[in-house]
């Protein structure tokens, strides 16, 4: 990093000159153009009233827009907040309550602000390691999702371990499979300050046959993705013509990766597999490498980053400490740090003889659906609002391309169109709209009034296939 700039991501974008950095369809952006079209948007941005500390959403697909954005709104003091796609109108809203936000960049903001221009006067920038950069949904526990508050300080030091774990170079050309807006393909972001290009897909929704198209026009190197995303690779029938010998890794994170399908993939395609480990609630604790024996890479989650500690409670939970771990929710005094001086996870694990770290299993409710974490809790709260629902629990039935879909146990009548009409009518991203419908007599309980989710995971995974 030059000297006497800590922190500042355009400083490594400006080291790398003339190398492509952008890569959307035919259009190659260099570091010395996305560095100008930066400085641009945020004259731009700092012209329409953008002031510094206020937080601005950006709301896009994979284009090569969105990390121009996400380097000009800093240069002015601003924060990103990211929101994916797939959002509905009451997490949105939720976030824009929460963080006092005024404004959504979409596609056309974007556009306007990325075109060619004048850069004109900007304040000087803040280099400060503990200013807060962006602002992150998380899946939450209960209700409504924390917004994380990342500083620069934890971005940097995800940076240097993630692309570090990868081998990630000026060679590398990094096809970003999940979306930006997101924390696995937001992972991504960090190749560029290692002077790698990003690869677009550009479309809003994952479509097997265009991943693998593109990854053999753009000789991408690196895909980083979700489980889901190697599996519909799999079965796509493009793939006996899609050229991936330049693939040297495909990197996954999100959900457990099955290891046969590790063992497909690698066979069928020669790229590396190799998984990567953290909560946005938390942070990054963990990544595996290409060098790592094939044993681990199929069946560990990779070795905790240095620097970063790692402990496995006596009940078998990870938790971690360090400098990857925001320091306080948006909005909020506290952080995930718990009294005990751990960001407890609520996954189960273990850490081999040889430092590799496994998940072997969740101890929170959350379902992941195709790599995206949804909180029951949140559903459950959007369906008890029906007039049919006395009350309800949301879990997660196991599914071969997607890891989990969720069923809906109600209490009361409701069929599956009408709880999908009465999510659309409140906003809830469809996402998170549970698949099946399952009409009892009364929630199982564990204890006083505490549902026994455990029995209803039981109950999903032993019913007829989803309806």
């Amino acid at each position: 990093m030059p000297e006497g700039t800590p922190n500042l991501p355009l400083s490594y974008i400006e080291a790398h000159g003339d190398r492509p950095a952008l890569i959307d369809g035919k259009l190659p952006v260099t570091f010395s153009y996305l560095s100008s079209l930066a400085r641009v948007a945020a004259s731009r941005l700092l012209a329409q009233g953008v002031e510094r500390g206020e937080v601005v959403g950006v709301q896009l697909p994979n284009v090569w827009e969105y990390p121009v954005l996400e380097l000009a709104l800093p240069l002015i003091g601003a924060i990103v907040m990211p929101l994916p796609l797939n959002l509905g109108r009451a997490e949105i809203e939720h976030a824009l309550t929460l963080t006092g936000a005024r404004r959504i960049l979409r596609q056309p903001e974007a556009e306007a602000l990325t075109a060619q221009g004048e850069e004109g006067p900007l304040p000087r920038p803040d280099a400060d390691p503990e200013r807060i950069v962006e602002v992150a949904l998380t899946s939450g526990s209960t209700g409504l999702p924390k917004l994380a508050s990342l500083h620069a300080g934890l971005k940097q030091a995800t940076f240097e371990r993630f692309t570090s774990r990868l081998g990630v170079t000026t060679a590398d050309r990094v096809l970003v499979m999940s979306p930006l807006m997101q924390g696995i393909g937001g992972m991504c972001l960090f190749c560029l300050r290692a002077g790698a290009a990003l690869v677009m897909l550009r479309r809003p929704r994952f479509d097997a046959a265009h991943t693998l198209r593109v990854a053999s026009e753009a000789r991408a190197t690196l895909l980083v993705g979700v489980p889901t995303n190697v599996i519909r690779m799999l079965e796509a029938s493009e793939l006996a013509a899609a050229d991936l010998q330049a693939a040297r890794c495909t990197a996954v994170a999100g959900a457990p990766m099955p290891p046969e399908v590790a063992r497909a993939w690698e066979t069928r395609t020669g790229s590396r597999v190799v998984s990567f480990y953290g909560t946005m609630d938390a942070g990054q604790l963990a990544v595996g490498s290409p060098s790592d024996p094939v044993e681990k890479r199929w069946h560990s989650v990779g070795r905790p980053h240095d620097g970063v500690e790692c402990l496995i409670t006596q009940d078998g939970e990870i938790c971690m400490r360090g400098p990857t771990v925001q320091k306080r929710f948006w909005g909020e005094d506290a952080g995930p740090y718990s009294p005990d001086g751990w960001a407890h996870l609520g996954d189960l694990g273990f850490l081999d003889e040889d430092g590799f770290l496994h998940v072997s299993g969740r101890l929170k409710d959350i379902i992941i659906r195709g790599g995206t974490n949804i909180n029951p809790h949140e559903v459950e709260d959007h369906l008890r609002t029906h007039p049919g629902v006395r009350d309800a629990c949301v879990v997660g039935r196991p599914d071969h391309d997607l890891g989990e879909r969720a069923v809906a146990y109600v209490v009361g009548s409701l069929t599956l169109a009408e709880l999908r009409e009465h999510l659309e009518a409140r906003g809830l991203a469809r996402y998170k709209w549970p698949e099946s419908v399952e009409l009892i007599d009364e929630l199982p309980l564990k204890g006083p009034g505490k549902v026994d989710r455990l029995r209803l995971k039981e109950l999903a995974n032993a019913e007829s296939p989803l309806r």
